[in-house]
């Protein structure tokens, strides 16, 4: 089976260069419109979903949605979109709603965020990168894996976000945290992997149903 991890559609924060995190931002009009090329591009594909699992943040469950509408397979048995707590970004605590530029400019503590996560310090009310990967690692083993034992399922979407879908490649190519960043995730950017015997692993990466270079390097979070 393949399942297809997949990052939201823009915001106006991905566009003004803010730290999103945990905030609940929902999608700008473009966002939407990505989602719906996203969607256009599965069924073109022939790529129709038998479930979604989605962030319960907005503007990753309207981007699944969306593509449900789009892409969704009309036979997938029940439950099909479920909505999964620890699949929600990455909560940055007080960063969140700074512009990311500014911040590297003034807080070193940012900069090793980003440049050598190993070191990263979250303050009280963020969350580290280690539990961040503890609730990726409990999403795989209880949800994902079960899914080869089900039938029916052949496509499986996964919606969520830029700093969670690193988390996912991170543990299944084995890279260590402080290459975490060196994975680009552009809005509604997908990643398709197999899941065979047990075993997960990554066909493609980055793959993009729009064209535009200004876009696929904007909002990293």
């Amino acid at each position: 089976m393949y399942i297809y991890i997949m990052r939201h559609g823009e915001t106006a924060w991905n566009k003004a260069g803010k730290i999103q995190g945990s905030s609940d931002i929902a999608l700008t009009d473009l966002g939407r419109e990505l989602a719906v090329l996203s969607g256009e591009g599965f069924r073109r594909d022939g790529i129709f979903f038998d479930r979604i699992y989605t962030s319960p943040l907005s503007r990753a469950a309207e981007t699944a949605a969306i593509v449900a509408e789009k892409a969704g397979n009309p036979s997938a048995p029940e439950p099909f979109l479920i909505t999964d707590e620890r699949l929600r970004e990455m909560c940055f605590g007080k960063y969140e709603g700074a512009v990311l530029r500014d911040l590297k400019e003034t807080d070193e503590n940012i900069v090793r965020c980003f440049s050598k996560p190993s070191q990263y310090v979250p303050d009280p009310t963020g969350e580290s990168y280690g539990h961040l990967f503890s609730r990726i690692d409990r999403f795989m083993e209880d949800i994902l894996l079960p899914l080869e034992q089900e039938s029916g399922l052949e496509h499986v979407l996964v919606l969520c976000h830029g700093t969670v879908i690193r988390a996912f490649l991170a543990r299944i190519k084995g890279t260590e945290l402080d290459d975490f960043w060196n994975v680009s995730q552009p809005n509604c950017s997908i990643n398709k992997i197999e899941l065979k015997n047990g075993k997960f692993s990554c066909i493609q990466e980055r793959i993009l149903y729009y064209e535009s270079a200004d876009l696929e390097n904007r909002g990293i979070l």
